[in-house]
């Protein structure tokens, strides 16, 4: 099956009529809810509830319709438990560092299309995925990065041995990410730091992300697979991940090279998944499989490609987070930051309500200035990673370029669009046209 398109409508400045009205319907949702709770938490927890949202992944049905009846009754009840441990003031905190470089209409719309287009359900499946990034330890490792995380039980080991990295595009430019399970030992490390490694892991690829891109390709290279590399555990981590974490991020998921014993598993595994995580993955066998995706000169020679690039771990560099020990530039950051958040939500609950193009506008503006601001904020509050240490605020793949536009051996660089120079720009020339009445 060759490369699926990037999509014509359903994303940020590609919406049809009716997708925009339902995204206004989506945030008037999520307003009500945050108007109608408690500012700070108790910090109680129903017993009734609390077993229930204890239990994710347990007792999976394998009918796909009671699959979904049970996790939007799981949403609910998690928005629910939300607000009742936290309270909608770090609610809000949370969400706005889930949304981090992103345009926010771009986050929204994922859980929207997630749910089918329904506004509530899709507010229901933000909620639990906030309270979820509350209550795990997405925010500390987010912070930590990988200096702060070297002491964690075979957390670096992973890095160095290439477990997994993101290297190339599809034809479309997504991102490809490759693991390579026979590289993977269960007692290597501690399931817990398995689970920080792949948590670490999906908030680094966010930064991989160039608009109109916005999913990525994974290869599950299972050259050498066997017994000692299966862990239910993990890969049952990373499905509800994609699913219900980081949902519309995935475009396609390629098992390579699997081998017979692997039958089996999948027999077991494939009706436990979400149907449509389920429908995205593909099995490849050959190279010639895999460039239906994957153009040849992106492709690691080790599954047939051309590309001679190999992984090599960036070291930490000594003192990389020093910037969050400075308290009064965080601070001001973050002030900066809350002062435009603050604008952001006045002007959008008055678009919500309109169809003046000029409010319109004046959103798209505080955007671009949000983004721009996020690349001053994020060294305070990001451990860095050895994508940052590859570069920031643009992404360089080091690789030829797969367009037809350029010529052999160009290589690609891509996110002009959302680095801090070309934010600015585009902010600064719409407020000019705005005080213009353009």
């Amino acid at each position: 099956m060759p490369a699926t398109p990037l999509p014509t409508d359903g994303v940020v400045g590609k919406l049809t009529s009716e997708q925009e009205r339902k995204l206004k319907e989506f945030w008037t949702e999520f307003f009500k809810l945050i108007d109608e709770s408690p500012t700070e938490g108790s910090g109680a927890k129903s017993a009734a509830m609390q077993e229930a949202s204890d239990k994710p992944g347990k007792d999976i049905p394998k009918d796909d319709a009671a699959k979904e009846r049970m996790k939007a009754e799981q949403e609910m009840r998690d928005a629910k438990l939300a607000f009742i441990e936290y309270g909608s003031v770090r609610f809000m905190d949370a969400y706005w560092r889930l949304i981090a470089m992103d345009d926010p209409d771009g986050i929204m719309l994922r859980f929207l299309r997630a749910r089918k287009w329904s506004p509530s359900a899709g507010v229901a499946m933000l909620a639990a995925c906030v309270k979820w990034r509350m209550g795990s330890d997405v925010e500390k490792i987010f912070e930590k990065g990988e200096e702060g995380m070297k002491e964690a039980e075979g957390f670096i080991k992973q890095m160095e041995i290439g477990k997994t990295y993101t290297q190339g595009t599809d034809y479309f430019g997504r991102p490809v990410v490759y693991i390579h399970v026979a590289k993977h030992r269960t007692f290597d490390q501690s399931p817990k730091a398995l689970e920080d490694f792949v948590l670490f892991q999906m908030e680094s690829i966010r930064c991989l992300f160039a608009p109109p891109v916005d999913k990525i390709n994974m290869v599950f290279d299972m050259t050498g697979f066997g017994i000692r590399n299966v862990n239910w555990r993990c890969i049952l981590f990373i499905v509800k991940c994609l699913e219900a974490y980081y949902p519309e991020s995935l475009n396609v998921m390629l098992i390579h090279n699997a081998p017979w014993v692997f039958q089996g598993i999948w027999k077991v595994l494939a009706p436990m998944l979400d149907p449509v995580v389920r429908n995205k993955i593909q099995m490849t066998k050959s190279t010639e499989d895999l460039v239906q995706h994957i153009p040849k000169a992106h492709l690691v020679r080790e599954l047939g490609g051309t590309s001679e690039w190999k992984w090599q771990y960036p070291p930490i560099v000594p003192g990389e987070n020093a910037p969050q020990q400075d308290r009064e530039g965080r601070q001001k950051a973050q002030a900066a930051r809350n002062a435009l958040i603050e604008e952001y939500v006045e002007v959008t609950r008055k678009w919500i309500k309109t169809d003046d193009p000029a409010v319109t506008k004046k959103r798209r503006m505080i955007v671009d200035k949000m983004r721009a601001q996020y690349h001053e904020l994020d060294p305070f509050i990001r451990g860095r990673g050895a994508y940052h240490r590859n570069g920031n605020g643009l992404v360089v793949w080091n690789y030829p370029s797969s367009s037809d536009e350029k010529s052999e051996g160009e290589w690609e660089v891509r996110g002009y669009e959302t680095c801090r120079e070309s934010c600015l720009l585009r902010a600064k020339v719409t407020e000019e046209e705005l005080k213009a009445g353009v």
